[in-house]
């Protein structure tokens, strides 16, 4: 399929469909970082900006840049993008619709004969999901220095082969480009769906990310003894499954009493796993989120101390091991004001919404100024496989991509 002359807005809606059916099975989509679903993933885009006559580039994690030039060869080039992967059970736009985006907002500078002073660059992120290898947002991570590439090149997938190995594969491993170079960054920006229910229960269709949540995962592991389940009594027990349940809901709790705050466990392995055998062994993943620091801190604190009685109470060994940590990140004071000038002068009641998710914003706004726009999820729904955003609102997310990504370049 061609796009090179297409409408810009249709191509958006073709586009994420064809991505779709990458990794797409019964449950939703599954494209994990340097796997082949998320390789061909990668392709596409590339194929993509080729056609549309865009210079490509990839740096050594496996981010890939398609460089609009601009009419200052040196001035450091603005970055438009978010990320291919999905988690285990994703939909077709997180993330994918913030990649597929940027290329269309490009093109409709193109089809609209508007040239800008700064390079335009649409990016695809690597490994935003940490769905595969256990740090989020990896690629902009290393690509803003916060991750060395060492480092998450000795990160390893349950199977215990390494990013490393896999970038070096065929199957998911980089691709045939020029290395990028560029490390300057003007500014960035990232068009998102929402991943939630706010925007369409207040009617609006287009919103200004005010701040990304803060967000710290976790390993947790509780150790005690197995034994028959008939006969070893309740009193005599050290059940690692019963003590770890007391500590989900003490940091469950922890997070309704603080208010603005959101706890999950989402992964849990019981070992030996046996329908009459006490699990000697639970080992469960925690993802820990609000804007307010001091309220991740007293979810924290209710593990630990819950820990700590369940040890005594029960026998038990309790180990927490912290995977990744970013803080609450504002967005640009100044970037916010140009999206909320192009949402008005389109006519389009934009609210400040906070967000909730991670996204690579977070990285990138380390090292330049970055803001973020969301389009309404129907339903609210996210990372399964009914999310959805209707093609209107994916269509006005490009039109006020292009506007701003002009706006900010003045």
């Amino acid at each position: 399929m061609t796009y090179l002359g297409a409408d810009p807005m249709s191509s958006v809606v073709q586009r994420l469909a064809e991505l779709a059916e990458l990794g797409k099975y019964e449950y939703g989509i599954n494209r994990g970082l340097a796997t082949p679903q998320e390789r061909k993933a990668r392709e596409l885009f590339v194929k993509w900006a080729t056609e549309s006559g865009y210079q490509l580039t990839q740096d050594p994690i496996g981010n890939l840049f398609a460089r609009r030039n601009g009419s200052d060869p040196a001035a450091a080039p603005i970055l438009v993008g978010s990320h291919l992967d999905t988690v285990p059970t994703g939909g077709a736009y997180d993330g994918a619709y913030g990649v597929v985006a940027a290329l269309c907002a490009l093109e409709q500078l193109d089809s609209e004969g508007i040239a800008t002073r700064h390079p335009i660059e649409a990016v695809a992120w690597v490994g935003e999901e940490g769905s595969r290898f256990s740090i989020g947002c990896l690629g902009s991570a290393v690509f803003a220095r916060l991750t060395s590439l060492d480092e998450a090149y000795a990160l390893r997938d349950e199977s215990g082969v390494t990013l490393g190995d896999a970038l070096a594969s065929p199957d998911g491993g980089l691709l045939e480009l020029p290395e990028r170079g560029e490390q300057r960054v003007a500014a960035y920006l990232e068009l998102h769906v929402e991943q939630g229910p706010v925007m369409e229960a207040a009617g609006v269709h287009l919103g200004v990310v005010s701040a990304i949540t803060g967000q710290i995962r976790y390993r947790a592991v509780v150790e005690g003894t197995s034994g028959h389940a008939g006969t070893v009594p309740m009193e005599r027990r050290s059940d690692a499954l019963s003590a770890a349940a007391e500590i989900v809901l003490a940091m469950e709790t922890a997070a309704k009493k603080a208010g603005g705050a959101v706890v999950t466990v989402g992964r849990l392995v019981v070992e030996p796993g046996g329908t009459n055998v006490i699990p000697a062994r639970v080992s469960f993943s925690i993802d820990n989120r609000s804007p307010d620091v001091s309220k991740m801190e007293a979810i924290e604190a209710a593990f630990h101390a819950t820990a700590e009685r369940v040890t005594k109470e029960r026998g038990v060994r309790v180990m927490l091991e912290k995977l990744d940590v970013h803080k609450p990140t504002p967005m640009n004071d100044k970037l916010r004001a140009a999206l909320h000038r192009v949402c008005e002068t389109m006519g389009q009641a934009a609210p400040d919404i906070p967000s909730g998710a991670g996204h690579d914003a977070m990285c990138i706004a380390k090292i330049a100024p970055a803001a973020m726009l969301f389009v309404p999820s129907i339903g609210g729904h996210s990372h399964v496989g009914q999310e959805r955003t209707a093609d209107a609102d994916l269509e006005l997310g490009v039109a006020a991509l292009a506007r701003a990504i002009e706006e900010v370049d003045k």
